[in-house]
C-alpha cells in the first residue's frame, strides 16, 4: 500500500522530476569532462612549496593552516565537494522561502551551472574550505543569533574566500520586515569590518606584518574625496566589464524581462526584501572593495550570479503551477549556462592536453636526466602563437586566463616530472643570461612541425623555446 502511494506521488510530480533530470544530466555532462582534467593553474597548492606569500597578500589564514592537507587532497574530490556545497547552500536558501523541495533543488542546480564556477575551480583546492563553510552556513544560521553568526562567517570566509560572505543575507529572506532588514544589514556590514580586522591581526600573528595587497590586483587606496570618486568609477567599470562578458550566457533582454516579472511578483506578494536583499548581496562584492579599489576578477563573481538568481526566482509561490512555470524558466536558462560552462571546461582541458603533447614531442630527455628547465620566449611571439591555437580549437573561452605566459606552462611540465624551472620571458630573469646565446641560435633547431623545440645545456639543464617555424 505504501509503495503504491509513493508511485502515485512520483507520477503526480512527473513534470518536476523530468525538469530535475534534465538539469542533473547537464551537470553530469560538465562534471564528467571536468574530472578528466589533471593539471591546474601554476599557483595552485599542488605546485608550490609554501603558502606564506599568499597569506601575506590575500589573508587566507585557513588555507595557510591547512596547507599541507590541501596540497595532497585529490582534485576530483575537491571539485565534487565544491559542486555539492553550492547545491546544498542554494537549496537551503530557496526551500526556506518556497517550501518546495523540487523547486529548491532545481534552483541549486541552476546556480551550480554558472560558468564562473569551473573557471574558479581551476584552483580546485584553494577555495575548498570556503565551499564547505558555505554548505554549513544554513545550519549555523539556525543555531546562532545574527550578532554571532555574521562575525563568525566573516572571519571564516576571509580565511579562504571572502566573496561567499556576501551571500549570507540570503539565509534570512523568510519573513523579513523593515526593522529586521535594517538590523540584518547592520550586522552584515559591521561584521565585514570586524572580519577584516581579525584577519589583519591573524596575518600579523603569523607573519609579523599586516596584509599587503598584491600589485597585480591594482590597489588604489582612498585617501581623499577625489580618490573615493575614482575608486567608485574603477569598481563600476569592473561591473560593466563583467556584465559585458556575462551577456554570452545571460542576454540583457532575458534578464530585463525576468527582472520586471520579479518586481511584479515582489509587489503583488509583498515580498520586497527578496528582491532588495538579492540585489544588495549581488553588489556587495563590488561595494566592499571601493576603499582599496582593487581589480575584481570575473572568476570571483559566483556570489553575484547566485544572489541575482535569488532575486529573480526565489519567492513564496502559492500554487504548483507557478512553481512549475518558474522551474521551466530555470531549466531553459540552465541549458545556456551549461553550454557556456562546457565551453570553458573544454577549452581548459584542450589547452592542457595540447601543452602536454607538444612538450612530449619536443623534449627528448627524461626528468631524471634534467636539472633545471629554462623556458625562454619573447612576449609578442608567444601571444601570436597562442592566439592561433585558440583560433584552431573548437572550444572557446571568455572567462579563463589564457595560457600565453610561460609561467602557466610549468604545471604541465611538473605533471611530466620536471621539478626546477627558470622563466626567461623576453630573455629576462634569474640566471637567464646563460641561455641568451643558445636562444639566438634557435633557428638551427627548428622543426617542420610542433609548438616547441628544446636544447640540452651544459651541466644537465634543458632549454625550451618556441619553434621558429610555428605560426
Amino acid at each position: 500500500m505504501e509503495l503504491s502511494f509513493i508511485k502515485e506521488q512520483w507520477r503526480n510530480r512527473l513534470p518536476e522530476l523530468l525538469i530535475l533530470l534534465l538539469m542533473f544530466v547537464l551537470v553530469c555532462i560538465n562534471l564528467s569532462l571536468f574530472l578528466q582534467v589533471d593539471v591546474w593553474r601554476q599557483d595552485s597548492m599542488y605546485y608550490v612549496s609554501a603558502y606564506n606569500d599568499k597569506l601575506a597578500e590575500e589573508g587566507r589564514w585557513i588555507n595557510y593552516l591547512f596547507f599541507n592537507f590541501l596540497r595532497i587532497l585529490p582534485s576530483d574530490l575537491a571539485i565534487l565537494i565544491s559542486y555539492a556545497s553550492i547545491v546544498g547552500f542554494t537549496y537551503s536558501v530557496a526551500v526556506r522561502v518556497t517550501n518546495s523541495h523540487y523547486f529548491s533543488l532545481a534552483f541549486g542546480i541552476l546556480c551550480v551551472l554558472v560558468p564562473v564556477l569551473p573557471v574558479q575551480l581551476q584552483w580546485p583546492e584553494t577555495l575548498l574550505f570556503g565551499f564547505i563553510f558555505l554548505a554549513l552556513s544554513p545550519r549555523l544560521q539556525q543555531v546562532l543569533p545574527p550578532y554571532y553568526f555574521f562575525p563568525l562567517m566573516g572571519i571564516l570566509f576571509f580565511g579562504t574566500f571572502s566573496a561567499f560572505y556576501f551571500l549570507m543575507p540570503l539565509l534570512f529572506l523568510r519573513d523579513l520586515d523593515f526593522p529586521r532588514f535594517w538590523r540584518l544589514m547592520a550586522y552584515w556590514m559591521g561584521s565585514f569590518i570586524v572580519a577584516y580586522l581579525v584577519t589583519q591581526l591573524l596575518v600579523f600573528a603569523f607573519t609579523g606584518n599586516t596584509m599587503q595587497i598584491a600589485g597585480w590586483r591594482q590597489p588604489h587606496y582612498v585617501v581623499d574625496f577625489a580618490s573615493l570618486l575614482d575608486n567608485v568609477a574603477r569598481v563600476a567599470s569592473s561591473f560593466v566589464a563583467h556584465w559585458g562578458k556575462a551577456q554570452v550566457f545571460l542576454k540583457p533582454a532575458v534578464v530585463g524581462v525576468l527582472g520586471l516579472i520579479a518586481i511584479a511578483v515582489a509587489i503583488v506578494k509583498k515580498q520586497y526584501f527578496t528582491l532588495i536583499v538579492g540585489v544588495v548581496s549581488a553588489l556587495g562584492i563590488y561595494v566592499s572593495v571601493i576603499p582599496i579599489g582593487i581589480y575584481i576578477q570575473e572568476r570571483t563573481t559566483l556570489s553575484v550570479f547566485i544572489a541575482l538568481f535569488a532575486a529573480l526566482f526565489v519567492y513564496g509561490y502559492q500554487s504548483r503551477k507557478a512553481l512549475l512555470a518558474v522551474m521551466i524558466v530555470m531549466a531553459l536558462l540552465s541549458i545556456r549556462l551549461a553550454s557556456t560552462s562546457h565551453e570553458e571546461i573544454g577549452w581548459y582541458k584542450t589547452l592542457n592536453t595540447v601543452l602536454q603533447q607538444q612538450f612530449s614531442e619536443a623534449i627528448e630527455h627524461h626528468p631524471e636526466e634534467v636539472n633545471r628547465v629554462f623556458i625562454a620566449v619573447e612576449v609578442p611571439e608567444v601571444l601570436t602563437v597562442f592566439r592561433a591555437i585558440d583560433a584552431r580549437i573548437k572550444h572557446k573561452t571568455l572567462l579563463s586566463e589564457d595560457f600565453s605566459p610561460p609561467l602557466y606552462w610549468v604545471p604541465t611540465l611538473k605533471q611530466m616530472g620536471y621539478t626546477q624551472f627558470r622563466i626567461c620571458q623576453d630573455l629576462q630573469g634569474w640566471d637567464c643570461d646563460q641561455v641568451v646565446e643558445y636562444y639566438k641560435r634557435r633557428n638551427e633547431l627548428k622543426r617542420d612541425h610542433g609548438l616547441f623545440i628544446s636544447q640540452r645545456l651544459p651541466g644537465g639543464d634543458l632549454l625550451i623555446m618556441l619553434n621558429p617555424q610555428n605560426p
